[in-house]
This record gives C-alpha cells, structure tokens and sequence, in this order.
C-alpha cells in the first residue's frame, strides 16, 4: 500500500511501535548568522530573512539603517512585495503631492484601491512622511485582514481610541508584544527594523516570541476561531464531504486530503458563519492524507502556529478542535495516550495517539498542545477504547514549508481535473472472483418497456408489483406479470418511498435540500397511498425537510435533508403527530432491519462516510451510537440490509454484520465487488448484485462467486420473487440513442440447468 491507508490498516492490526519520547519543548531557535549589513546588530535574523525574500532592501552603502523612521511610500511597498500583489496604474486616483508618472504612484494608487491606506485630509498621501506605530498598525491589519482580541491591554491604547481594534489586533496575531512596561507606544515613530520584525513574525511562526508557560484551556480554546468548516462539492454543485480545517501560515488552510477528494469546488464556513470559496490546492501529499487549500482573498482569521511531536510527551493535556458530526467548533478533552512511528514501503509517518474523542467531520481539525501549538492533524478515531490519532504536525510543517513567505497572490493551485481520488486499497486476498464463472454471452429474458424511467423502485413483498417515483414525480404501480402500469399525480415533488403495512409512504418536498436550511424553518410532507386500491389516502405536514423515509407497524420515521446536524424523526400513522426525534447528520440514508427495531444510517455529505444505528421501541428512539470504524473501510452513500437481517451490504462492496449487540454490530465481514443493486434469495441461500450489464450469484454463507450473466442494459434495481429475478433495468434499444427503462425477467435456474 505504502500510504496513509497503509497506517489506518496496520493500527487495525495492532501493529504498533512506540517510540522514544523526547522532552516537550516549545520553541527551537534558529542559528545566529551574521548580518548581511554591516549596521544591523538587533534584529539581524528577521532582517535578512526579509531581504532574502525580496520584501527589504538596503542603501548602496551597504547599510539597512534600522533605527531610522519607516516612510509611508517604503511601508506601501514593502506590503505589496509580501503580498504578491501587481501595481497597476489607477489615473482616477490623484494625490496634490503623487499623480500618475511619479516615482510610487502606481504602489500608491494600488495600495488605495485595495483599501491597505487612506490619503490625508488635504488632499495629500505625504509618500515621504514617516509612520507613528499606531498608523502601522492600521495599515498592517488591513492589507493582511488581520483581526483578533487578546487579553493583555496596552496601557496607552485604551478602549474607544482610533488605533484600539488595530493594536489589538496585531497583539492576537502575535506580530506585537508591546514594551515591557506594557505599553504600545502608538504615537512614537515605527523604526525600519522594528517594521521588520512586525513584518518577519507575520510571515514566519519561528519568528514569534515563544511561548513559555502553558496558557489556561480556556485560552486554547479560544484559538477555535481559526477553525473552520469545509465543504466539497461536485460537478453539479452537489456537496459530497464535509469536514475541518485551520488557518496557518500565508493564510492557507490545512485539512485532510481525504475531506476534499473527488471534490470540483470547495468552500468555508467560519465561526461568524461567513462563507468563503476557496480558490483551489496549493499542495497536497496523499501518503500523509494532507493537502493544502487557498481561499481567493485571506480571510479574517488568526493563522494558527504548526508545533511539533517533540512538545508533547505521554500524559500531557490536548484539545482538539473541530466540527464532529456537523457541531461546528466542538472542543473536545484528552490526553496524550502515545506517540506512534510507523515505517512500510518507504512511508515514515508519525502520530500522536490521544483520548480526545472524536468522530466524523472531525476530520482536518487541530490538536492543541497546552501552549497553544498545533501539534498534530486530527486525521481519523475508534469510538470503542478512545483510540484517535493525529498525525504529527512536523509533516505539515514539511509540506508547507516552501509556502512560507511566499507571495499570496502568486501562489498558483492545481488544477481539480489533475487532483487524485482517494480510493480505498483493498489487498488482493480480500478480493473475490471466480474466472470460471465469466459469461459468455446476453441472457434472454421476459422483457417490457416503460414509457417513463422511475427514479426511485421498491417491490411488493408477495405481490408480482413494483412500486416507484417517476421522472416526472408521479407515485407508479406497475404488475409485471400483466404488464399493466398505474400513476397517481402527487401535489408536492416526490423524492422517497417505502412500503410497509399495505401501504406506501412518500416523501414530498416543500424546499431545496441545503446545510443552511435551519430546523426551525424546515417543512415537508408525506403522501400516503393505499397499495390495495392504489389510490392516494391523505398526506400531512410534517416540520421537517424530508430526506429518507422507513416505517414499521405503527410509525413512520423520517431523515431531514438540511440543517446539518439535524433530526430524524417518527410520527404516529394514526394520529401524524410527531411521537419522538434523534439527532442525525443531515441527508442520511435510512434503513429499517427487518426485526423493525432498528433504522440504520449511512452519511452522503461527509467524507470519511460513516454509519450509525438507532434502536427504536414504540416510536421511541432508545439508544443511537455510530460504526466503530473511522474511514477505515470504504463506503459509498448506499447500503441495503441482507433480507435475514444478518449483514449490511454498502455498494461499494464492503460487507458489515448487523447484529444487537453494539460490540459486534456494523464491525467489517468481507468484501465484494462494487454493484449499483442487490437482491436475496434466502430460499436458496443465494444472493444477487447488479453491475453495469451483470448479474452476479454469490452464496450467502461463503460470499462466494457461483455464476454471472449478462444481460441487455444497465441494471438499476434487482428484486426476487419465486427464485426469479426482476430486474429494472436502462437501455438504448434506439438509434437515436435514447434512454429507456425496461422490466425484465429471469430466471437463473433455467440458465443452470
């Protein structure tokens, strides 16, 4: 494998080898050089650091002149050299003392447009003026979008003044620590050097002052406003994951590569719910399961300082930081329970084992040593023995290492046709086929055609009926033995539908599913058709955004489509009055158990996919806990329950049992080959998938291959009625090459005779 699965896949073999740890540090000091100026004896580091990026320059002389005052035309220069930032000429804006032509109009002009700084009242910019700090400290929050509060006031900036939110500002973001008699000095002239420093600390975390004594939780914590949430989208505009990420250093944003994998755009949400697209990836190292986004603009948010493994050892206290289960910014409590290395195929990969629990969508979120340090990459975790890992934050330091200090604005991203999918490895021994059962040649079968496709198909369990939702969303019975199909126009567009009591329950829409689509304003409703007479019942109102629908006896429970981390919900058939709701992640797939006391849940907006299972009694949901894996088997957002009820088949082929106890339920069986449909035959102790044009019997013991066939078409929907197939199933028996939907059947004991 030699890959970030690789690791996942050997902690599940508990092949784990502790290493040395060595003693928690929290700053490594850089080595002392002498200065490329011959004047510069402070500050020496940050200075040449700068002039080797580009951003300062010195005099011909071959001195920096560091105590001298910062022009306000050098500070617009140097500013837009950090950000990567063009200058262009702007001729509708004039200055009395700087017009188009002069020597830094075009900095000026640029810097103006961009908001970084103002003129003065006259009518002047005063290019040559000299800057007050507290003048530098306004100019700097704007062209970096630095915000932020600190705890420790200044005691001559003061609440109310001009230059308080600017100050305080810089102070959060660590660019300023003030003088050691607590104050800030805003009205006294900023040096070159000191602009340096300002300048190198923003850049660079290993400039920043270090942290010597640990900070309260509560000011850990606090660092949460650089998390944020990331959604991935596909094609089509359709969200297929979602997870965490942090702002670190040049206003990129660290997660797991696997929360974007398969995505076309992405987007962010932060702690004030603003929504930021992101432009693209900058990097990404799939072996580590890291990747590393840039939004268009930088956004408004503290970047967050990368630590190491070495600052924390067995023991210690860790936060992390993240949205488990769509609960934006949760913070969750632990200790350092390990730090594990691991070594396969060329992989080196390190990882801090720790106690904080965590679940889906806590995925790319930050592990925080008590110094406030991002120590590891929350990557993935087992509900049962607290076992979470992060990966170690020295490999994000070495893939975002070339990044640092490089100019924003120039950072180029890869294009998302050239980006990876992550897929699951599955070891070759695991894989099942059979080459002496490969068809040779189409099937016959029963055949009919349907004048319109459905988009959704169930079966009648007894009855030679199946049911659906077409395209144009009307409710369809069609009998396949007398060829005879039937539709009922329903008020409101259909989605979903389940049969159970003679009855088909429907999904109707009053919205467009969406994560913004908050509980308190979703509305829904569902049809009820009687399957003796085939006619529509009633349908009533439910406050809920209805996304999947199952039933038992008595009640009938439904997944919302929006809100997030939202609700699934049972309602009394009788009475349609909601009985009792649990919460779910929104846009869940439901699966009733055919013992009707458990629903099963799998995610379609998250990635890694997880599922859960709710126990449910009387309409009464009684317990509710999810898988105990973690992104360790892969899963597509489809599942069916085998008819004894004793698997979880998910149609990317990963087969897991379904049982009452919670230490065996949802835990991992086998693997098959990915199938879009699936039917039993628990007569013959056999079991049907479809793929494309081909059918495939497995036995139902071995999961063995026993036979394949092909037949015309794509198969959407497998169903078993007296040892026969039903297939519906979509051709182009056209020359126009127009899609159409036909009934067939087969029967595979004829074949093998």
């Amino acid at each position: 494998m030699g890959s970030f699965k690789k690791v996942i896949f050997m902690l599940l073999s508990t092949v784990m080898v502790m290493v040395s740890v060595l003693p928690a540090a929290v700053f490594v000091e850089a080595e002392d050089t002498k200065s490329v100026f011959r004047d510069v004896t402070q500050y020496e580091k940050e200075i040449d650091y700068l002039t080797s990026l580009g951003i300062i320059q010195g005099y011909q002389d071959g001195t920096f002149q560091p105590a001298a005052p910062v022009k306000r035309l050098q500070a617009v220069q140097m500013i837009l050299r950090t950000l990567g930032i063009e200058a262009e000429e702007a001729s509708h804006i004039e200055f009395k003392d700087l017009k188009p032509g002069d020597y830094g109009y075009k900095e000026v002009a640029t810097a103006v447009e961009l908001g970084i700084v103002n003129g003065k009242n006259d009518g002047s910019f005063d290019p040559y003026g000299k800057l007050t700090r507290a003048q530098m400290a306004k100019i700097f929050a704007n062209a970096f979008n630095l915000q932020g509060r600190t705890a420790k006031e200044f005691t001559d900036v003061k609440k109310g003044d001009w230059a308080y939110d600017y100050v305080q500002a810089l102070a959060a973001n660590e660019v300023t620590t003030g003088y050691p008699d607590g104050s800030f000095r805003p009205n006294a002239l900023i040096t070159r050097m000191h602009f340096a420093v300002f300048m190198a600390r923003y850049i660079n975390d290993e400039f920043k002052p270090p942290v010597k004594t640990p900070l309260t939780r509560k000011e850990v914590i606090a660092q949460k406003e650089s998390v944020v949430m990331i959604y991935a989208y596909d094609e089509n505009g359709e969200e297929i994951s979602q997870g965490s990420g942090f702002v670190t250093s040049n206003g990129l944003i660290v997660t797991n590569y696997h929360v974007i994998s398969g995505g076309t755009s992405f987007e962010v949400v932060t702690y004030k719910d603003e929504v930021y697209e992101i432009e693209g990836v900058v990097d990404y190292d799939l072996d580590y399961d890291i990747v590393l986004l840039k939004p268009y603009d930088r956004l408004p948010l503290k970047q967050l300082k990368i630590g190491s493994k070495d600052m924390v050892e067995e023991g210690d206290d860790v936060i992390a930081i993240g949205s488990p289960l769509g609960f934006y910014n949760s913070v969750s409590t632990g200790i350092v329970s390990g730090i594990r290395h691991f070594t396969e195929d060329g992989l080196d990969a390190h990882f801090i084992q720790f106690t904080a629990p965590v679940t889906f969508g806590s995925s790319g979120g930050p592990l925080f040593n008590m110094y406030g340090y991002v120590v590891g990459l929350v990557s993935f975790g087992f509900e049962l023995g607290e076992l979470n890992f992060a990966l170690a934050a020295d490999h994000i330091k070495d893939l975002l290492s070339p990044y640092v200090g490089a100019p924003f604005y120039q950072l180029s991203v890869i294009p998302v046709e050239e980006l990876p999918v992550y897929e699951e490895e599955i070891p070759e021994d695991e894989i099942e086929t059979d080459p002496s059962a490969e068809p040779d040649e189409i099937v016959n079968t029963e055949k009919f055609y349907l004048d319109e496709q459905l988009a959704e198909a169930i079966a009648h369990p007894s009855l030679p009926i199946i049911y659906g939702i077409d395209y144009s969303g009307n409710a369809v019975q069609i009998n396949y033995e007398t060829e005879e199909v039937k539709s009922i126009s329903l008020p409101l567009p259909a989605e979903r539908l389940y049969f159970a009591n003679n009855e088909l329950y429907i999904t109707l829409l009053k919205g467009r599913h969406s994560p913004y689509w908050w509980e308190e304003d979703q509305e829904g409703a569902i049809a009820v058709i009687d399957t003796n007479t085939f006619t529509l019942k009633e349908t009533f109102d439910i406050a809920i955004d209805p996304y999947d629908i199952v039933a038992d006896d008595k009640y009938i429970y439904v997944s919302s489509g929006s809100g997030q981390w939202t609700y699934i919900k049972s309602y009394d058939r009788m009475t349609k009055q909601e009985v009792d709701s649990e919460s779910i992640r929104n846009a869940s797939y439901l699966e009733m158990h055919p013992n009707k006391s458990m629903i099963y849940a799998i995610t379609t907006d998250t990635s890694p996919r997880d599922i859960s299972v709710y126990t449910i009694s009387n309409g009464q949901f009684t317990g509710h806990y999810d898988s105990p894996y973690h992104g360790d088997y892969e899963m597509s957002t489809d599942m069916t329950i085998s008819a004894d009820g004793k698997y979880i088949f998910n149609h990317i082929g990963t087969v897991f049992r379904a049982t009452n106890l919670q230490s065996t339920n949802m835990t991992y069986v086998t693997s098959i080959d990915p199938f879009s449909a699936i039917a039993f035959d628990q007569a013959e102790n056999v079991f049907y998938t479809g793929t494309d044009d081909l059918i495939t019997m497995y036995d139902s013991k071995s999961f063995e291959i026993l036979n394949n066939w092909y037949v015309d078409g794509t198969v959407d929907r497998l169903f078993v009625r007296d040892g026969k197939l039903i297939m519906l199933t979509t051709e182009m028996p056209y020359s126009t090459n127009v899609e159409v939907q036909s009934v067939q059947i087969f029967d595979p004991k004829q074949s093998l005779q």
